[in-house]
C-alpha cells in the first residue's frame, strides 16, 4: 500500500509532466487523475463558479469515492483541462476547500474521511490536490459504487459488485463448510492426491488426515472432520450433479471431438486424467537435442498448458454452476490449447496488467491446495510461466481475454524453435538471475523483430516500470547479449555474437536512414541537446546532410527545438510526448 506522501509526489510528477509538454490525458495512471470542476464550462466557453457550488463537489466526491475502493488510493489534480498541455491545461479553481472537505465527507457513504485536500498554486493558477487513502470498506457516493480501472473509474454492478464486495471483504467461498466430512473423500482421489504430494515433495504423506491437514482443507479437529469446499471439490462427490469444468481434443473447435472428458468433483481425478490426456494425446514429447541436452519438447510447452488449465481451476468463480471451464485442445497433431473459465478476472485486475499484478486468487483456500499438492506453481508465478515457456520455445505469447464475463486463454504453440530454446538455455545456466524471468525473453524475442530496443518499450511489453527494464537491458548487455548504441545511452540492441547465434530469426531490415536517427536519439540520452555540427560529427557526414536529417526527426515529431529555428546556434532535444 502506497504512503499519502507517495500519493502526492504522484500527482505533482504528473503536472510538471503536463507543465513539460505532454497532454494531461496521457500521463493520467491508475493513482492519478485530473479534473475540471464541474460547471466550468458552459458552451465550450470558461466561466467562474460560486464558492459552494453543490454540483461541482457531488462530482468530485464521486471521484474521490472512486479512489477509495481501489487497492491503493490515489490523487486527483483538480483545475487541470486532460485535452490540453503546457500552461494552457492549468485552467484554475473556484471552490471553497473547507467547505469542499465537508461536502465529499457528507455526501459519501459511509462517510468517508480519508482524504485531505492541499491547494497549490501553479504559474499564477490555483489548482488542488485531493489525496485520497484507500478505504478499509466500500464506500458509495450518489448510490453508485464504482473504482478505478486502469485510467477511467467504472460502475460496479451485479455480479461485478458482487465479486468486488467479497473481496474487499476477505470472503473465500473455497474456504467455508462444504456439508462433507474426510470419510467422504474417495479413495481413488486420496490416492491421486497422495501421489502429486509426494511427487513435489518427494515423500508420501502418513495418511489421508495428514494430507488434508496439509491442504489446509479441515475445519476442525474432531474424528472425522468437515471439509471446507476446495476438499470437497478436490477430494469428495461435492455437489455430483455439475459438470464444473469439461476437456476436449478436437482437430479444429467446433467439430466433434475425438476425445471429451467431464470433471465433476473429485476435480483431483480429472485433473489427473485432463493432465495425461494432455502430455500423450494432445501434445505428446518429442526427444530432441538442445545444445548437449536431451530435451522432450512439444508442440504447446508443458508448463504452459498445465499452469492454464489448473489457473482456470483456482480462479473461477463457482457460484456459477451452470458454466463449466471449458478446455480444448485443438489441430493433428496438436498446435494450440484454448481454456474458458466462468467468472472473468479478479476485481480490479487487468489483462494488460497481469504479469505485473500481485496474484490474488479468487478462491485462496482452493490455490494453496493445489499448490501443497504440487499442481500448482508457487503464488504469482503461473502467468509468468504461461509466457516464458511459451516465449523461449519461439511461440507467440498466450493470447488472454476477458469477455462476457469469461476469461479466455489460448496458447498456440507448433513445432518448437530448437536453437531458440537452446540459446535460452545457455543463457540462463551463465546468469541464474535470468531464469524463471520473462522480462528477459520478451526482451530477446523484441529485438527479433525490432531494433534497437529502449526500456520504455520493454516496460511496456514485459509490465514492468522502465526503471525495472533498465535494469534487465543492463543485465542482458553485461553478460553479452546486448550492447549499447552509445556508451551510456538508453537504446540497445543484439551483440554481434547474439546476432550470429539467432542468425536468420532476426527478422528486421533496417535503413541507414533510422540507423543515423536512432544514433542521434542515443546521443541525446547522454546530453539534453544537440546542434547540426554535432550531429555530422557524430554520423560522420556533411552538415547539409545533418541538416536534412535532423529536418526529417522534427517532422517525424522525434525532435523538437531548443533554440532558434534558424541559423548555425539552432539546437535541437528528443520530443516530448505523453
Amino acid at each position: 500500500m502506497s504512503s499519502a506522501t507517495f500519493r502526492r509526489r504522484l500527482g505533482l510528477d504528473a503536472l510538471a509532466a503536463v507543465i513539460a509538454g505532454s497532454r494531461a490525458a496521457d500521463v493520467e495512471s491508475e493513482m492519478v487523475d485530473f479534473k475540471e470542476e464541474v460547471g466550468t464550462v458552459v458552451g465550450g466557453h470558461r466561466q467562474a463558479i460560486p464558492q459552494h457550488h453543490v454540483p461541482a463537489a457531488e462530482a468530485l466526491a464521486s471521484e474521490v469515492a472512486c479512489l477509495a475502493n481501489s487497492n491503493d488510493g490515489g490523487v486527483l489534480v483538480v483545475g487541470v483541462a486532460d485535452t490540453l498541455s503546457g500552461s494552457d491545461a492549468l485552467v484554475g479553481t473556484h471552490l471553497d476547500l473547507d467547505w469542499l472537505k465537508v461536502r465529499i465527507w457528507s455526501l459519501t457513504a459511509p462517510n468517508y474521511a480519508g482524504f485531505f485536500i492541499e491547494e497549490h498554486i501553479e504559474r499564477g493558477a490555483r489548482l488542488y490536490l485531493i489525496i485520497v487513502e484507500p478505504a478499509l470498506e466500500e464506500i458509495r457516493a450518489g448510490g453508485r459504487l464504482r473504482t478505478r480501472h486502469g485510467t477511467r473509474c467504472v460502475e460496479l454492478s451485479g455480479d461485478d459488485a458482487r465479486r468486488f464486495l467479497e473481496a474487499r471483504r476477505g470472503y473465500d467461498w473455497s474456504a467455508e463448510a462444504s456439508g462433507l466430512h474426510l470419510s467422504d473423500v474417495e479413495p481413488h482421489a486420496a490416492d491421486a492426491a497422495a501421489q502429486m504430494y509426494a511427487a513435489r515433495h518427494d515423500a508420501r504423506p502418513g495418511s489421508m488426515r495428514e494430507l488434508a491437514s496439509r491442504m489446509r482443507v479441515l475445519r476442525d479437529d474432531s474424528g472425522d472432520p468437515e471439509l471446507t469446499r476446495a476438499g470437497a471439490l478436490l477430494l469428495a462427490p461435492f455437489e455430483p450433479g455439475i459438470a464444473w469444468a469439461q476437456f476436449l481434443i478436437t482437430d479444429v473447435e467446433g467439430k466433434p471431438a475425438r476425445l471429451d472428458r467431464i470433471g465433476r468433483a473429485p476435480l483431483i481425478l480429472f485433473i489427473e486424467e485432463a493432465f495425461r490426456l494432455l502430455d500423450e494425446v494432445a501434445f505428446p514429447s518429442t526427444p530432441v537435442v538442445v545444445g548437449l541436452t536431451r530435451r522432450e519438447l512439444r508442440a504447446v510447452p508443458q508448463p504452459a498448458y498445465r499452469e492454464a488449465l489448473v489457473n482456470a481451476i483456482m480462479h473461477r468463480d463457482y457460484r456459477l454452476e451452470r458454466q463449466a471451464i471449458y478446455a480444448v485442445a485443438t489441430g493433428a497433431p496438436g498446435e494450440a490449447l484454448k481454456v474458458r473459465s466462468p467468472g472473468g478476472l479478479p476485481p480490479r485486475v487487468r489483462v494488460d496488467r497481469l504479469l505485473a499484478t500481485q496474484s490474488s486468487p479468487r478462491n485462496e483456500a482452493l490455490a494453496h491446495a493445489l499448490w501443497a499438492l504440487g499442481v500448482a506453481e508457487r503464488q504469482g508465478v503461473g502467468i509468468k510461466t504461461m509466457y516464458r515457456t511459451m516465449l523461449r520455445e519461439g511461440h507467440d505469447a498466450p493470447e488472454i481475454l476477458e469477455e462476457a464475463g469469461d476469461l479466455s486463454v489460448r496458447l498456440g504453440g507448433g513445432a518448437p524453435d530448437v536453437g531458440l530454446r537452446a540459446y535460452f538455455d545457455e543463457l540462463e545456466a551463465r546468469d541464474r538471475v535470468f531464469e524463471g524471468d520473462p522480462s528477459v525473453v520478451i526482451a530477446v524475442r523484441e529485438l527479433l523483430v525490432r531494433t534497437p530496443l529502449r526500456p520504455e518499450r520493454l516496460a511496456e511489453v514485459a509490465q514492468r516500470t522502465p526503471m525495472e527494464a533498465l535494469t534487465t537491458l543492463a543485465r542482458l548487455e553485461s553478460s553479452g547479449v546486448l550492447e549499447r548504441l552509445l556508451d551510456g545511452s538508453r537504446a540497445f540492441r543484439l551483440s554481434d555474437s547474439a546476432r550470429a547465434r539467432l542468425g536468420t530469426r532476426i527478422r528486421y531490415r533496417r535503413s541507414p536512414v533510422r540507423e543515423r536517427r536512432d544514433l542521434v536519439l542515443a546521443y541525446l540520452d547522454q546530453n539534453p541537446e544537440v546542434s547540426r555540427d554535432q550531429v555530422a560529427k557524430l554520423l560522420g557526414v556533411n552538415p547539409a546532410n545533418a541538416s536534412k536529417i535532423l529536418s526529417g526527426m522534427i517532422q517525424d515529431r522525434e525532435l523538437d527545438y531548443v533554440s532558434a529555428r534558424r541559423g548555425r546556434n539552432v539546437t535541437y532535444r528528443p520530443a516530448r510526448h505523453g
